[in-house]
This record gives C-alpha cells, sequence and structure tokens, in this order.
C-alpha cells in the first residue's frame, strides 16, 4: 500500500477502478481534463482564504519525529510539488493547500497536507474520489492504513502519508491526524442528493460525488463529450449497485432547473435509446445491457450496465418514490 494515493497523475483507483465502457484510458481522459483546465482556468485565482491554523495544533517534535518542512501552497506552486495532480483538486475547487513533513533519524518520513476546498460538499467530493474503503475513525469520513490516512471533515481533505509503515510511523501517524482533526472545529453538510441514492443492492460506499463530466468519462465512459451537462452548476452521483458479477451503474445529476435535466435527458435519449417511452421505460440495448433514463422536474437519472430488466426496473422504481 506504500505511497498509493501518489500513483501515476495522484488520481485513486479504488472503488471504480472496473469500467466496461471505458475504450479511452485513464491517462487518455486525465490528459483532456488538463489542456481543459489551462483552457477555462487559470489556477491564480484559487486564493487560499484560510488556513487550519497548524502552527498552533501540529507539534514541533513527537517522539523520535521532528517538524522539518512548513508546507503552504496555492495556484501554480501547487502544480509543482504534487507534480502533476493539482487537477483532481483544482476541479473541485481548491483555495490552497497547508501542511507539515516530519522527519526522525531511521524512520520514515511523514507528511501532513491539508487541502482547503471552496465548499464541505467539494471536500467530500475529493474524499468519495480517495476512498475505497467507508470508515469513521477521523472527520466525516476516513479511510486508514498503515502506511496513510485520509479524511474529510467541513470543507477540508486531509491526507497523512508515510514513506514505509512502521510501529513508529503508523503510531505517528494516527497521532498527527487527530491532531488535525481537532483543528478543524466544524463539520459540513454531504450533499443532499447523495440521501436519494437507493440503498438497495447499493455497494457500500460505492458512490462518486463530483461536478466536473470528466470524472463521469474516467470512470464510466459513455462519451467523448459532455453529454450529461454537468457543470459547477449541478451536483452528480454516479453510483455502483450489485455484485461484482452483475454490476450496474446509476447516474443522478440535479441541475439548476427543469429545462437543464431535460435538455440533457434528450441527449442521452438520443444516444443510447431513442425509442424510449413512458410505456417502455427499459431497453435491451446492442450489447445486451439494459438502459433506462428518468427526468423529474431538476433532476435526471440513468441506469447503465444493467444486467436484467428486473435490476434496471428495480432501480428506476426506487429513484424517485
Amino acid at each position: 500500500m506504500t505511497n498509493v494515493l501518489y500513483n501515476v497523475l495522484h488520481l485513486p483507483v479504488g472503488l471504480f477502478s472496473e469500467n466496461p465502457y471505458r475504450t479511452t484510458t485513464m491517462r487518455d481522459n486525465i490528459c483532456l481534463f488538463v489542456i481543459l483546465l489551462f483552457c477555462y482556468s487559470c489556477p491564480s485565482v484559487y486564493i487560499h482564504a484560510q488556513k487550519v491554523n497548524l502552527m498552533n495544533q501540529l507539534p514541533e517534535q513527537y517522539q523520535s519525529y521532528k517538524a522539518t518542512e512548513w508546507l503552504d501552497f496555492t495556484g501554480e506552486a501547487l502544480y509543482d510539488y504534487i507534480n502533476g495532480g493539482a487537477e483532481l483538486y483544482l476541479s473541485y475547487g481548491l483555495n490552497g493547500m497547508t501542511g507539515c513533513k516530519y522527519n526522525g533519524e531511521g524512520l520514515p518520513q511523514i507528511t501532513v497536507e491539508v487541502y482547503e476546498m471552496t465548499a464541505p460538499k467539494n471536500a467530500f467530493g475529493v474524499y468519495t474520489q480517495s476512498r475505497d474503503k467507508e470508515e469513521s475513525d477521523y472527520g466525516q469520513g476516513s479511510q486508514t492504513y498503515d502506511d496513510f490516512i485520509l479524511f474529510w471533515k467541513d470543507r477540508y481533505f486531509v491526507i497523512v502519508t508515510t514513506q514505509k509503515a512502521t510501529p513508529e510511523s503508523r503510531d505517528a501517524l494516527r497521532y498527527l491526524a487527530s491532531l488535525v482533526e481537532k483543528a478543524i472545529p466544524g463539520e459540513g453538510e454531504i450533499p443532499a442528493l447523495v440521501g436519494e441514492l437507493p440503498e438497495e443492492n447499493r455497494v457500500p460506499g460505492g458512490y462518486l460525488y463530483f461536478h466536473h463530466y470528466i470524472w463521469l468519462n474516467a470512470y464510466l465512459f459513455i462519451a467523448d463529450y459532455n453529454i450529461a451537462d454537468i457543470s459547477d452548476q449541478t451536483d452528480a452521483l454516479l453510483a455502483k449497485y450489485g455484485d461484482a458479477d452483475a454490476r450496474c451503474y446509476l447516474l443522478l445529476v440535479q441541475y439548476p432547473d427543469k429545462a437543464g435535466a431535460e435538455a440533457a435527458g434528450e441527449k442521452l435519449k438520443s444516444k443510447f435509446a431513442p425509442e424510449l417511452s413512458p410505456a417502455n421505460p427499459v431497453i435491451r440495448l446492442e450489447d445486451n445491457t439494459w438502459f433506462t433514463l428518468r427526468v423529474k422536474e431538476n433532476k435526471l437519472s440513468a441506469v447503465f450496465n444493467g444486467n436484467s430488466r428486473e435490476q434496471v426496473e428495480n432501480l428506476y422504481q426506487s429513484i424517485y418514490k
């Protein structure tokens, strides 16, 4: 598990790694996203508005570990620090990152990173991208392994890592993570849309929250463009249902208004099932998987990769009870 969060392009490969739809690689999609970021955003606009006061919470020394470098990055400097992985955080709205590195003679280095997002829902979104199991030891949702701890709380996403898991480093990881958790006084709300995901047969923790279409195409490639009109003005969820050998995916998107939901619905319907109708709401596609789509008020839901009509119908009926 060493440095599992710092894989190629600093992206997690947990809950949504299997993908029967993907016809391009993750690297292809991320390269596209990097181009989009440079075309449509400027890193300098992400100003570090407020920091967790780590200087008063994190110790200069813990047992044989000593603080050797304090971190504070915004904008372009963050690109250099993460070495190509800043896009994940920028896509969710990043104010800045602060933290500290700890070293000790003969001990593996420990790094504390606190990413301050523009809103709690964005910290939650980064967390859903990063965890591959759901725990609650820290913050409002966490994941703990021998060599890293990650969690989210309020508008902050926190990663505490070590270069190697040893008894000393594991103890320090837990201690430092608990101090950062205490340094964040408030809590944030989970996006309300999460509460609308049907629970029956849902993979535990198996959903992703986002509001940039690149993440839909990265984990469930259905088009090489923004077919569902996902943007900063939408909340989107991609959830997994069923066992690994009978897996289907639910896309749930909330738009600013009904017109936006209807327009996106027409695009999806035109591409996947023009014959879809209220009288025939579940369609078998050419690849023998089952598909459904529904728009109600300002929300769109679509089920992909259904293994049976019954599986998709059950989801269809439970989305908007």
